[in-house]
């Protein structure tokens, strides 16, 4: 299939799988519009405004997250902008959240993608609900902007595009029975499929307490962490493994909970508790000693089974080590 061929469809793919009202470009009130700045193979300074602008948004194939599609005129022919954040579901907002680019070139007939949503951010973005009669199921208004540190490289390895800076008002509707609307608590049970987990039992004063963990135990999954997480059920947490004993510093940087963590030391004893993190805080959380492990828990769990400096943890995982 050619490019234009593709270009064609993903076109006509979006407008149909939304079901867009016809007259609805974008945004009630014509709100909708996207600014952007192009340099490479495509040189444009985007100020897309309705009615020019036509947008819509959707949940992603895979249920995770949300996809919008913003389309304007370009010397020559139409040029399509795609934004897909996997880590973004119906109505949540948040800070410095990866996004992945798409450019779709009418004119060169050229798509251009950053590949992979570790190269581009929204700085800051929000869902707000809209209720009408002619919109959708679960519709929102979504407001973002933000940056590329890397280019959208062209398919066909000829060129690519630098976006340096955009920002946008578009639609997305997620429809009553999307995957993407599911409850939050739902979201982040699922968020770590592919990770192992153990069980983890903590000795106080009080007694045992169990819980299980997912396990972060190299640098990806301990940079990652419980990043963007925004509900954990009951007695579930994360533990992250290190190759060796060492002092522990966190930050809370894009985590939206309010966590315990809990710096364990080679043997399982517990080193020091850092109740309470705040969301979102830059401030450094360290480790009193050198430590193998660090327990995040949702704050307040420390306190409710009195867990402190001195107490016991065990897990088949400490074992292995």
């Amino acid at each position: 299939m050619t490019v234009a061929a593709l270009l064609l469809l993903a076109g006509q793919a979006g407008s149909a799988a939304l079901g867009a009202a016809p007259e609805l470009r974008c945004l009630p009130g014509q709100e909708g519009f996207l600014t952007m700045r192009l340099r490479g193979s495509i040189e444009e300074d985007v100020r897309w405004t309705e009615p020019a602008l036509a947008c819509e948004g959707m949940s992603r194939p895979d249920g995770r997250g949300l996809r919008l599609r913003f389309a304007g005129p370009r010397a020559g022919g139409e040029l399509a902008v795609v934004f897909a954040a996997p880590e973004l579901g119906a109505g949540a907002s948040g800070k410095t959240i990866p996004v992945n680019v798409t450019l779709l070139d009418g004119a060169g007939e050229r798509i251009y993608g950053t590949q992979g949503d570790s190269r581009c951010a929204f700085d800051e973005v929000d869902q707000q609900l809209l209720e009408s009669a002619a919109l959708p199921p679960r519709s929102y208004r979504v407001n973002a902007r933000g940056f590329c540190t890397a280019p959208a490289r062209a398919m066909d390895g000829s060129g690519a595009v630098f976006v340096t800076r955009f920002d946008f008002a578009g639609l997305v509707s997620f429809g009553a029975d999307s995957p993407a609307a599911a409850a939050p608590a739902a979201a982040a049970r699922d968020l770590f499929p592919a990770l192992e987990r153990t069980e983890l039992k903590a000795e106080t004063a009080g007694g045992r307490h169990r819980f299980a963990a997912w396990i972060a135990d190299d640098d990806r999954t301990r940079a990652r962490g419980l990043m963007y997480v925004r509900e954990l059920p009951p007695d579930t947490g994360m533990l992250f493994v290190y190759d060796q004993p060492q002092f522990a510093s966190f930050w809370m940087h894009n985590t939206y909970l309010s966590l315990d963590l809990i710096f364990i030391a080679a043997d399982g004893t517990v080193v020091n508790v850092a109740a309470g993190a705040k969301p979102l805080s830059l401030d450094p959380i360290v480790s009193a000693a050198p430590v193998r492990y660090v327990l995040e828990l949702v704050a307040g769990t420390a306190a409710k089974i009195g867990l402190k400096a001195g107490d016991r943890i065990m897990s088949s995982r400490f074992a292995l080590q």
